[in-house]
């Protein structure tokens, strides 16, 4: 099996409805996340058709997660390991690495972080050829995960064939970044192609599970006033507890 389309069927959609734009104004790219990060996720996949005419057949079936961790950092390039769980309870790891500025990237599984700090109507990617490239952030907004708030980036897109007899397909991404480290929150892709009466359509989708740093930064400054309120308690009873111990005396 060739784990690396687990990331091409990510990317395949998206290289055929790219739209050429130069109007748009490149934002500042910096690396949101640092080495060590890791995200991990649930992947639930299923389609319908054959898939056996292709030259790499699909077996996504198969994986039932993945966990992405950064290894190393090199200015905007960001080197990542995938570890791959399937289904029968064998795992893979494949090496794979992504500019967080252009979108290049290479490797065996290349996953698709962005730049950080990144908001509304911003590029995803600089270069137009890659990726997201063409495509701009949909929309900052907050949604839960893990039990804690975070601000999102999103980028939605829902590309249908005219209506006609001989052809109807459908391509469909929806995608949250989380803001801070562009990390992927969630993923959502429908590919459905329907020719003479023959239908081939995968849908698949992946959910975070964990994520480390595992605390939002808008947490940060609570944390950090719950732990000095914390000490000062602490430091008032040692020192009550002195004062008693000298008057007994």
């Amino acid at each position: 099996m060739k784990c690396h389309n687990f990331c091409c069927i990510i990317l395949l959609g998206i290289l055929v409805v790219l739209i050429p734009t130069s109007s748009l104004v490149y934002a500042q790219r910096t690396v949101g996340v640092q080495v060590g990060d890791w995200a991990e996720y649930t992947i639930a996949f299923t389609s319908e058709g054959n898939f056996t005419d292709l030259e790499d057949p699909f077996e996504f079936e198969t994986i039932t997660g993945i966990r992405i961790a950064v290894v190393d950092i090199a200015e905007t390039n960001v080197t990542q390991e995938a570890h791959i769980y399937f289904a029968n309870g064998s795992d893979s790891v494949h090496p794979g690495w992504v500019d967080i500025e252009t979108g290049d990237g290479g490797g065996e599984a290349t996953f698709p972080l962005i730049a950080g700090n990144l908001v509304e109507g911003d590029r995803i990617y600089t270069n137009n050829e890659t990726m997201f490239g063409e495509f701009t952030i949909n929309e900052t907004l907050t949604r839960s995960y893990l039990g804690s708030t975070f601000e999102v980036n999103r980028w939605n897109s829902n590309v249908t064939a005219p209506p006609n007899p001989f052809l109807n397909s459908s391509i469909v991404f929806d995608i949250y970044w989380f803001r801070d480290s562009g990390f992927p929150a969630e993923i959502r892709m429908f590919m459905m192609m329907e020719m003479m009466g023959n239908r081939t359509s995968i849908d698949m989708s992946m959910n975070i599970i964990g994520i480390i740093p595992e605390f939002p930064s808008t947490l940060v400054l609570p944390l950090l006033i719950a732990g000095t309120l914390v000490a000062v308690l602490l430091s008032r009873r040692r020192k009550f507890l002195k004062s008693r111990c000298c008057l007994a005396t």
